[in-house]
């Protein structure tokens, strides 16, 4: 593996927006404290029990942060089972090998679903860290070395594999939503010049024939109208199509007459402005917001 390719893998963002703590997640909380209770009270080859799988069941609640906090919530999981299991090994000489401790594995699928590539490659440390701490507490084989091993993997992998294929599929849905703007632009545009040019040639006409004919001339005008308002109906139309989208949409306030001082910036280069504005102090924010336009353009 390349530098170039460690760094992009380092530079991944974390995924913005991660779904909400839901029902589920305390449900699964909820499961896991019981059965951890009653594991901690039936097993008579528990170490430490039942404090050892009361330890379990208070690092259960992490689960309700493995989303926005997957880094966190996995170190801090790990870290105290390896801690048990090193001080139960030195003290008791064996393993806390508290079985309901395997939702740690829903950490790791957390945290290379959710995390950032940094957060990732430091959880990867804190994997071999805690898989290098159970083979030497119970190291029983290659062969179960490589099963346990492959186990604690395997939800990584599925985390990268989901996060892919999430991607790709919100990534195929921007090109969709891209095409479609771009039909609807081209739609826009046949439209306005269809109409346009019908404006045009109403005009022309009214010119030929108000000189001889006023009445002719006035009808010309109210074909203008129609065809005027028709287009901004179509128009806004296709604009609010363009503008609509699933996700909420960022809009910044109209510029006014109020942004009209800023464009006379005399740190800029170029001839110098002075601007006034008399009469003009309340205004709708829609003129305002032409007037703006206009003398941008001046």
């Amino acid at each position: 593996m390349n530098d170039g390719l460690v760094r992009t893998l380092l530079a991944e963002p974390a995924v913005t927006d991660p779904p909400r703590r839901v029902w589920r997640d305390w449900a699964l909380v909820g499961v896991l404290v019981p059965s951890a209770a009653i594991e901690g009270l039936l097993r008579d080859d528990l170490v430490w029990a039942p404090w050892s799988a009361v330890a379990v069941m208070l690092l259960s609640f992490t689960l309700l942060w493995r989303r926005s906090h997957p880094l966190p919530a996995t170190v801090i999981t790990m870290g105290t089972v390896v801690g048990l299991d090193q001080v139960a090994r030195i003290v008791t000489g064996g393993p806390v090998e508290v079985y309901t401790a395997a939702f740690l594995l829903i950490h790791v699928y957390a945290l290379f679903r959710w995390g950032s590539g940094r957060h990732c490659a430091v959880g990867l440390g804190a994997m071999a860290l805690t898989f290098a701490s159970s083979q030497v507490v119970a190291y029983v084989g290659v062969g179960d070395a490589i099963g346990g091993a492959i186990v604690f993997l395997f939800p990584a992998v599925l985390g990268v594999e989901v996060r892919h294929l999430v991607r790709s599929r919100l990534r195929d849905r921007e090109e969709v939503k891209t095409r479609e703007r771009e039909l609807l632009a081209r739609e826009l545009h046949d439209t306005v010049a269809h109409h346009v040019s019908a404006i045009a040639i109403q005009a022309q006409a009214g010119r030929v024939v108000g000189v001889t004919d006023p009445a002719a001339a006035l009808d010309a005008l109210t074909v203008i109208e129609a065809e005027a308002s028709r287009t901004l109906a179509e128009m806004r139309s296709i604009v609010g199509t363009l503008r609509r989208s699933d996700d909420a949409a960022e809009l910044a306030p109209l510029a006014g007459l109020t942004e009209i001082m800023r464009l006379a910036d005399r740190t800029s280069p170029g001839p110098h402005i002075d601007i006034r504005l008399d009469g003009v102090d309340h205004v709708n924010p829609t003129v305002g917001a032409a007037l703006y336009r206009i003398a941008q353009e001046s």
